[in-house]
């Protein structure tokens, strides 16, 4: 199968090809987040010529849908959806949370991605290993157990407390480059283990989104919507 991968939710995002998980080309984004609708179809080019493809020769579009910045997210998703129309091949959507999991290998009952929110907020999820004993129906490890949730630095250690019962254990998973992320951990349980994820996660959504494919039947633009977890400036301020 052949997989083109969009991660378009912030600066360290960038483009990828893969032949079902081999990497064929991947171009790093280099600049801002708000530059992906003059970036990204040039970042994609560069992967396409590198990779020796085309666009008609794609099997699976899979974009990051979030959360992140919801002028890049935008950006990814309406170029998946198009292609995959314009193509008539399936295009899924691949959550940055579930991105870091699956990059990040935790091997404990619980992990918890944490994105910088910026205005003193994170993004976090909350994954939960799936039994030993029962065959994951996606050949994922863990399953996502709530919607995701932004929170202010001062509530996430009774956030993670809640679901740290019973002595389990949890790993946070942050990206290497997001400090503020980082930064928590002095704040966060000292039995917390840590995961740092090193570059762009493009290969875990186009991984994740490739088990996804093979393993169910749903629509061919599964997951396309828009995952802000925060909602826009602009929806929150609308009076019509």
């Amino acid at each position: 199968m052949l997989i083109l991968g969009l991660d378009t939710t912030s600066e360290k995002g960038g483009v990828g090809i893969f032949r079902d998980t081999q990497c064929l080309a991947l171009i790093p984004n280099a600049g801002p987040a708000n530059r992906y609708s003059v970036t990204l179809f040039e970042m994609v080019g560069r992967a396409l010529t590198q990779a020796g493809h085309s666009l008609t020769e794609i099997d699976l579009f899979a974009a990051a849908n979030g959360p992140g910045s919801f002028t890049g997210i935008r950006v990814g998703i309406a170029a998946a959806r198009a292609w995959g129309k314009a193509f008539k091949r399936p295009a899924r959507g691949v959550s940055v949370l579930e991105a870091l999991v699956g990059k990040g290998g935790p091997t404990s009952d619980w992990a918890f991605p944490i994105l910088d929110a910026r205005r003193g907020e994170f993004f976090l999820g909350a994954f939960h290993r799936k039994p030993r004993e029962l065959p994951p129906a996606s050949n994922q490890d863990y399953d996502p157990v709530d919607p995701g949730w932004v929170l202010k630095p001062e509530m996430l250690q009774a956030w993670m407390a809640e679901r740290l019962q019973a002595g389990a254990s949890g790993a946070c998973v942050v990206r290497a480059h997001d400090q503020a992320a980082a930064d928590l951990r002095s704040a966060l349980p000292p039995a917390l283990e840590w995961r740092s994820v090193e570059g762009t996660v493009v290969d875990a959504i186009a991984e994740i989104a490739r088990r996804a494919a093979l393993s169910d039947s749903s629509p061919s633009s599964a997951g396309l919507d828009a995952y802000y977890i925060r909602r826009p400036d602009a929806e929150i301020n609308w009076k019509g």
